[in-house]
């Protein structure tokens, strides 16, 4: 197994509260190690991805274009998920190469790039957790990295957005703290009108958003809404660990009672989870995309075609059910097998939807 599968494997362990013999930790508490420097995000290194740059976000699946960055109408800024197997210590170094951070390139190309149809993307870099931090229950390395996600959205709305619409989107540990975001910094100020919409992916998002402002999205042009998913093969049980039970910040704590359930917005109807649960057949999909392998190129390039058809889902008391018996194996990983969830393709499953949806919320946005 790579190191890049590892880290997704254990990424949906630590979101699962289930490291233990995963990976081994830090050895010394978080205090008394050395924080790594904070980026800064006046200058473009400090970026994951950034306009101008034709970096691997902007690759596109055979057939199609990315807009023209000068002619986008909107702005994507991107938390990207834990991209790293760093184990020695609390917090990565933002600026962990490639070799460091193996997952930084299948990222871009497999998740980022939904958006390069509608969008200029930026995805900070952060002094992201690190796996073992993941699952500790203190939250300092938490806060620490949602340090550099404010820092650099604050960066991202005062130098670069130039007031134009901007969509959130995240996975995983980005999620994460894309959930905090939202509240600390959107929601209830002049920057809620100027939000697209919010993909909060492959992580708890709580159902209770409306109750402070933010209505959930329920349908597929819908704006000033929320939306999220999380899927896992029929029935599974284990799968749940990524949505049930969580700490999550609320209300200006770290909440850990009284969850509400996970938001779960079907990405091939777009419209949220109701009581009768109906499946959307795969028809409706107009194509996967698994996550991007190495070798990987230096500058965008072109994708294989989508795989039309790929799967149907439902929505299930929080969770977004698939079937992909007669998918390829390039949608399964150790964390399928294990806990029944397809973490690592939340945004693949759905790439050709994902993408398509993006550009029409960003044409259905009005101030």
């Amino acid at each position: 197994m790579t190191a890049g599968r590892l880290v997704l494997l254990c990424a949906g362990l630590a979101l699962a509260g289930g490291l233990s013999g995963c990976l081994g930790g830090p050895r010394e508490p978080f205090g008394a190690q050395t924080t790594p420097p904070p980026p800064d995000y006046d200058r473009p290194s400090a970026w994951l991805a950034f306009p101008g740059r034709d970096g691997l976000e902007r690759s596109v699946p055979d057939g199609l274009t990315a807009v023209a960055e000068a002619e986008a109408p909107a702005d994507v800024f991107f938390i990207h998920p834990t991209t790293t197997d760093v184990r020695e210590v609390w917090n990565a170094p933002w600026d962990a190469d490639d070799e460091t951070a193996q997952l930084n390139p299948a990222v871009l190309m497999g998740q980022a790039s939904v958006f390069n149809g509608c969008c200029r993307i930026y995805a900070p870099r952060y002094r992201q957790a690190t796996l073992p931090a993941l699952g500790y229950d203190r939250h300092q390395a938490d806060d620490l990295a949602y340090a550099d996600v404010v820092a650099a959205f604050h960066a991202f709305i005062g130098r670069y957005s130039e007031g134009r619409p901007f969509i959130l989107a995240s996975h995983s540990q980005g999620t994460f703290h894309a959930v905090r975001l939202l509240q600390e910094e959107i929601i209830g100020t002049p920057l809620q009108g100027r939000m697209v919409a919010a993909y909060l992916i492959g992580g708890y998002a709580p159902e209770a958003f409306p109750e402070i402002g933010l209505p959930i999205c329920d349908a597929a042009d819908q704006t000033g809404c929320v939306l999220s998913w999380n899927a896992a093969k029929i029935g599974s049980r284990t799968a749940r660990l990524v949505i049930d039970d969580k700490t999550y910040w609320w209300n200006g704590g770290w909440k850990d009672q009284d969850q509400a359930r996970a938001i779960c917005v079907n990405p091939l109807t777009w419209r949220r989870q109701t009581a009768s649960g109906a499946t959307a057949p795969a028809t409706l999909n107009a194509g996967g995309m698994p996550l991007p392998r190495a070798p990987f190129p230096a500058r965008a390039e072109t994708m294989p075609p989508f795989r039309p058809q790929l799967t149907g889902a439902r929505c299930r008391d929080g969770m977004l059910e698939v079937d992909l018996s007669d998918a390829p194996a390039a949608y399964g990983d150790l964390l399928t097998r294990f806990l029944g969830s397809y973490h690592m393709s939340d945004y693949g499953l759905f790439y050709a939807a994902v993408r398509a949806n993006a550009s029409v919320r960003a044409a259905a946005w009005r101030p």
